[in-house]
């Protein structure tokens, strides 16, 4: 005789509760009271006669067996949501990837072949937002330049980033600052995730508090103001390599900080598409390997 499997409900407790590692967290997103979240997983607990979670007052963490099962439920739980789709052909010849628009114009799109090629019968879709991507329904991977440590997905270290500043050979006719002091009387681009603080010296005065100051909310579009002439750029060195090259941008002194950031994959561990994904993050971590090494160069 078959053997009936738990509630639906007691499944979706104990999922929230894994990804989450709390049960006031799991309670809020299914609209549950604690203790029903924390009911549900001792039933749990009872029938496979296994420890799922240590309790340490009101935090939790999966034990060795829950870990095995929150993988064999997720990827459940992925098959379930694939048999709903609405638009299976998606599935089978789509890779979605997330990202934001600098690394896909800057670091992608020159070696697009060679990304298409990790992919073989796939149809590349980028999809380029600040947003957070949501793996569990349209998105496939994410390419992201951010802290790390999220919950409840797969990551990948992919390389940290340098920044120090560049400007444009024709920028004040060559006029270009000596030292951090005559910064204060250039146009300084200032972008959120690249502040002037991480490399400015604290022992000297600060230039970004003068009035000389444009506010670009897009890295690749702060460069390419940097570019036309607008003024100085901290730029993350990743995405100007080609660009110090061909000369179209000048690096200013020596001194580079490391940036606040990281970039990272990200996916869902239960993903249907592993067999394709795996791959090409595998091409996307080369990519930035031979990054390091243009840069080097």
């Amino acid at each position: 005789m078959a053997v009936r499997p738990p509630s639906l409900r007691s499944i979706a407790a104990f999922e929230a509760a894994a990804r989450h590692a709390s049960f006031t967290r799991a309670a809020d997103e299914l609209n549950l009271t604690p203790g029903a979240i924390s009911h549900a997983i001792k039933a749990l607990e009872q029938r496979l006669d296994q420890q799922l979670f240590t309790r340490e007052g009101r935090a939790v963490a999966l034990t060795a067996a829950g870990r095995t099962l929150a993988a064999r439920v997720r990827l459940s739980l992925g098959l379930l949501a694939d048999a709903f789709d609405t638009a299976p052909w998606r599935a089978r010849d789509r890779l979605v990837i997330s990202t934001l628009a600098s690394i896909a114009e800057r670091l992608f799109l020159p070696v697009l072949s060679r990304l298409q090629a990790a992919a073989p019968g796939m149809m590349l879709d980028l999809r380029c937002t600040t947003a957070l991507a949501d793996l569990d329904r349209d998105i496939d991977l994410a390419i992201r330049f951010g802290p790390g440590g999220w919950r409840g997905v797969q990551t990948r270290f992919l390389g940290d980033e340098m920044l120090f500043p560049v400007v444009s050979r024709t920028y004040n006719r060559g006029e270009w600052p000596r030292d951090q002091t005559e910064l204060a009387d250039h146009v300084l681009i200032h972008h959120p995730e690249s502040s002037w603080r991480l490399w400015l010296d604290p022992a000297a005065p600060d230039p970004s508090r003068s009035g000389n100051a444009l506010y670009i909310d897009d890295s690749a579009l702060a460069v390419e103001a940097a570019a036309a002439g607008h003024g100085i750029a901290l730029a993350r060195g990743r995405l100007v390599v080609d660009d110090l090259r061909s000369g179209r941008l000048v690096r200013l002194f020596e001194r580079e900080v490391p940036a606040e950031y990281s970039y990272w994959a990200v996916w869902n561990p239960s993903s249907t598409k592993l067999p394709v994904v795996l791959p090409f993050v595998e091409a996307v971590a080369a990519l930035f390997t031979d990054e390091i090494h243009s840069i080097e160069s």
